[in-house]
């Protein structure tokens, strides 16, 4: 399994899969963009924006293949998360996902995120709710 920087065609190859409902189109400020992909097939992509020096929002998108992987991918993930939080100096990692989506919340949930907050009308006329994940020191 290969954890790489995403490109525009790995983006539009997870909108047309996507487990998660994510968008279709592509955020404009994402300061980091990144695609996990397995033998050659995207599973998915993600990202993350940096609020501030110590706090980043991060997203993720996942591909129907990537159900067959998701123990090797979520070990893969909060290896990485780990690491990135250590090197920058990130102590706060929030996730946002729609109140409704139950699978996105597990999600995050087996990430290492906790639930802090509701956001009203966060996703247009959904709410979603706040997922934060602290950094382990």
């Amino acid at each position: 399994m290969n954890f790489r920087q995403a490109t525009e065609d790995d983006l539009r190859e997870v909108a047309e899969t996507t487990i998660s409902r994510g968008c279709r189109e592509f955020p404009e400020t994402i300061d980091l963009v990144y695609a996990l992909e397995h033998d050659g097939n995207v599973l998915g992509v993600g990202g993350v924006k940096l609020m501030n020096a110590t706090t980043a929002w991060v997203w993720l998108d996942l591909a129907e293949s990537a159900r067959k992987h998701m123990i090797l991918a979520y070990r893969l993930l909060v290896n990485w998360m780990n690491a990135y939080m250590a090197e920058k100096g990130i102590v706060r990692l929030m996730a946002a996902v729609d109140c409704e989506f139950t699978e996105g919340r597990l999600l995050v949930e087996h990430l290492g995120f906790h639930l802090e907050s509701r956001m009203a009308r966060f996703f247009g006329d959904h709410d979603a709710y706040c997922y934060v994940r602290l950094s382990e020191a």
